[in-house]
This record gives C-alpha cells, structure tokens and sequence, in this order.
C-alpha cells in the first residue's frame, strides 16, 4: 500500500509547494519545496535594489491546533546588486550563518527554500499521536520590539522622529505595513500544510 502522504506528493501540480515527513530514530526530518512560495511577486522584489528579509519556518504541530511540537528556521537578508547583477545574501540556517552570492533569484530559491531531511521535531514517539508539518514564509518580518514601537507610534502620533519609529532598522517600506492603520508582523505571510500523519506510521529516512 502506498502510503499517503506519497500519494499526495506524487499527485502535487508541477511548481506548487510540498513537504514529506520521515523518521530517523526519535527525530521526525522533513524534506520539502518551497521555492514555490517565492512567487513572481517575490522575485520582484529581490531583483528591486532593496534589502528584503526572508524568514522562513518549519513548524511540527499536534493535528488540529495542537501545541508546537518542533521547530526548524532559516532566515535570509538579500539585496540585489544593481552593478554586478547579483544576489547578495547573508543566509542564516541551522548549520550557521554565512555570506552567499547568487546568480539568479531561481539559484537562491533551491538553495533557501528547496529542503533535505531537514530536522524538525526531536523525541517524537513513535505512538498514535497525529501530526502535521506546516512551512510559513514571512516576508520583512518586525520583530517584537519594533511592533512595540509601531503600537506607540499609532497611540501617540507625532511629528519628528516618531513619523518611522523603525526606520533604521526594518528592511523594506515601512508604509507598507500600515494600511488601514494596523500594524502587522510582517509585509507578507504565505503558509504551507502539509496532510497529518501517525508518528508509527511514517516511512524510515534513509542517510545518504
């Protein structure tokens, strides 16, 4: 019998995401594409000459709203070089942060976002309990202390300095982020679920 989630693999459109879970011992590895999410939009924007944040996440969830059970993460800050006619990046993953340069936002994308036997959930038993994977992508992401700045920015509007609290440290256009006068966690968000699963019935990884 085929298992499921192979069924729901094979039958994915050409270019649309997917994830496929696998166990290794206690640890539950995840291999998926993702450069589907990087859409047209996307590329626009990595190509514009501005410096855009990626951060983009593996959650393992308990099925049906469940707590998070694991966690992998991969952030990149990408500027296209107008000059050189690359892309410059400073990639962080679970191996470590380094420098890249790429020739092209399709280069990129399989790098970032095309994943193998990535781990994302340690100590998972292998019981009865039904999972599932989901990928989010966030696009110029804010963190906590400047959504705290843009809340009292909006409670006390003012002229000076309080006119782009975050100006110096948010990539992208800081206007963006405010239509209709909320305040978001990031410019874009795209999520990806993939279909829940046993944790004793999952297909073994096999090291390369």
């Amino acid at each position: 019998m085929i298992p499921v989630l192979l069924v729901a693999l094979l039958a994915a459109p050409a270019g649309q995401p997917w994830l496929w879970v696998e166990r290794e011992g206690d640890t539950l590895r995840v291999t998926a594409d993702l450069r589907g999410l990087l859409d047209e939009r996307e590329a626009r924007r990595l190509t514009s000459g501005l410096t855009t944040t990626l951060s983009l996440r593996l959650e393992l969830r308990e099925h049906d709203g469940g707590a998070i059970r694991g966690l992998s993460l991969r952030r990149a800050r990408a500027r296209w070089e107008l000059w050189d006619e690359a892309l410059q990046v400073e990639l962080e993953t679970p191996g470590g942060t380094s420098a890249r340069r790429y020739a092209s936002i399709d280069e990129f994308a399989n790098e970032f976002a095309n994943l193998r036997a990535e781990p994302v959930g340690w100590g998972i038993a292998v019981d009865e309990t039904i999972y599932e994977v989901r990928a989010v992508l966030e696009v110029n992401p804010l963190t906590l202390d400047q959504q705290a700045q843009m809340r009292r920015w909006l409670a006390e509007p003012g002229g000076g300095p309080r006119l782009d609290p975050v100006s110096r440290t948010l990539f992208g256009s800081f206007v963006r982020l405010f239509d209709n006068l909320r305040p978001g966690s990031a410019e874009r968000v795209l999520r990806v679920a993939g279909h829940p699963f046993r944790a004793d019935r999952l297909q073994y990884h096999k090291a390369e």
